[in-house]
């Protein structure tokens, strides 16, 4: 049965009016995305076009007039990590194509203190991965396998990067 951007929207905002943005909120979001990425239609032509922070083109398919989240789709390339970054907020994805690793790291301490790995794992078509408002928003992914990967990812406000990572050191710098 379809399962269109309007009617995920719609139980995205019943959501976070009846939860708030909570971490309970993001969990009970990904299912959703789930659902839409199997019977969604074909969310890489829906939308309008974006030139995603990846290099490779990707679509916004939402922004919440509230400013709350934003529905987007992004590519990205094989064998090229994007850089340790975080976002304002939380956000998750789901795989559509291709495999793709996901790194999430939280900082051990204040400002520039040392990253530690919280998950790192695969993400394949209908594959989950999270991350939540800081410390444990510091993430990472890339394409495996030769191919892109396409992933649905519902960014939380409005979705922009707020720091890169150095990998060793956990000092952040502005993006």
């Amino acid at each position: 049965m379809l399962y269109t951007v309007e009617q995920f929207v719609s139980d995205v905002d019943g959501i976070l009016s009846s939860k708030g943005e909570t971490i309970e909120s993001v969990w009970a979001i990904g299912p959703m995305l789930q659902r839409l990425v199997f019977h969604g239609g074909d969310l890489t032509i829906q939308g309008r076009p974006s030139a995603g922070s990846s290099g490779l083109p990707g679509r916004v398919l939402h922004e919440d007039p509230e400013g709350r989240y934003r529905l987007v789709v992004a590519r990205f390339a094989s064998g090229q990590p994007t850089p340790i970054h975080s976002h304002r907020r939380w956000g998750l994805e789901c795989g559509v194509s291709g495999r793709e690793r996901f790194t999430v790291w939280t900082q051990t301490g204040d400002d520039d203190s040392p990253l530690e790995v919280l998950t790192d794992h695969h993400i394949e078509k209908g594959d989950l991965g999270y991350w939540y408002d800081a410390p444990r928003n510091v993430h990472r992914q890339w394409a495996e396998g030769g191919e892109p990967s396409c992933v649905a990812i519902v960014l939380g406000g409005d979705g922009a990067r707020l720091h890169h990572f150095d990998p060793k050191t956990g000092v952040k710098t502005p993006v």
